[in-house]
């Protein structure tokens, strides 16, 4: 009898051995399985492959994507690979695709509304250009570019054209005093500055609009300015004194010094050939490139 207990034990120790082997392997590895790949799947699709790896779909989830397509899966929790126990759920993010938006009503707003709007519906200002309008005030938007009410997606930039205001072709201001060329562009809806330095001029007394910029002629929008460069009258130099020179010397002294010449022989003075007077004294002085007379006797 003892020796048959014996085999007999060996098998039950044997067997023990087995059995305790077994169960350290399912406690550490039997009841786990590994999250399945998901990614780009269907739903329908990830529900098979969980099922086959012995495990529940769990919470679904959905949110837009850029990159995945409707439908398809963005990610799972517990993510691919990730070791869990048999039956438990794991969690999908399904893809709604991209995020669109409205563009919202911007025509007649300020601009800095418009961008405001764009940027509160999630969508980015775009370049700005600008256009004369008869109708729509200067400063705001006359249309946007998608359209009011396009469906777009989110973050696209949205082109602005912003109103200049009403076309106006410039008046020709100069020669005129400032007043009067200030009145002149007011009343054309235009703003007025007056430059800070003033030129020498021949042409226009002093205080009267040498040029203007922009030009006359050109286009502007109401609003715009126009600035205005002002004579200070023309250069003031002195007049040679040359009464009693020949007609020759007093007219290079003149030209020399810049002025024009003109002779007055009257009817005693055609054959004379020596200055009596001159219409500026000598010493005194007149605008440069004037005319100065001088008679001869």
């Amino acid at each position: 009898p003892g020796s048959r207990r014996g085999p007999a034990a060996i098998v039950v120790a044997v067997l023990l051995v087995l059995g305790l082997g077994a169960g350290i392997w399912y406690i550490n590895s039997g009841q786990f399985t590994e999250v399945p790949p998901l990614l780009a799947k269907t739903q329908e699709q990830a529900e098979d492959r969980l099922q086959d790896a012995g495990l529940e779909l769990g919470k679904v989830k959905h949110a837009y994507s850029d990159t995945v397509e409707r439908g398809q899966i963005i990610s799972s929790d517990p993510k691919a690979g990730t070791r869990i126990r048999g039956n438990d759920a794991v969690g999908i993010t399904v893809s709604d695709g991209p995020e669109t938006v409205r563009v919202p009503a911007l025509a007649g707003r300020k601009l800095d509304e418009a961008r405001s709007l764009l940027k509160e519906d999630g969508l980015e200002p775009g370049m700005v250009t600008r256009e004369f309008s008869e109708d729509v005030p200067r400063g705001s938007v006359i249309t946007a570019r998608p359209a009011d009410g396009t469906k777009v997606r989110a973050g696209t930039g949205v082109a602005l054209v912003v109103s200049k205001g009403a076309r106006i072709d410039i008046p020709d201001v100069t020669g005129s005093d400032e007043a009067d060329a200030r009145s002149e562009l007011t009343e054309a809806g235009l703003k007025v500055k007056i430059a800070t330095e003033r030129v020498t001029s021949s042409e226009y007394d002093k205080g009267q609009v040498v040029r203007q910029s922009p030009t006359s002629g050109g286009p502007a929008a109401e609003g715009d300015t126009v600035t205005l460069t002002l004579s200070k009258g023309p250069e003031m130099i002195e007049v040679p004194d040359v009464v009693g020179d020949s007609v020759d010397d007093a007219r290079q002294a003149l030209e020399g010094a810049g002025f024009e010449v003109d002779e007055d022989r009257g009817l005693f003075g055609i054959f004379g050939d020596e200055v009596k007077s001159q219409s500026v004294e000598g010493g005194r002085t007149a605008p440069k490139g004037s005319t100065i007379t001088i008679k001869i006797r």
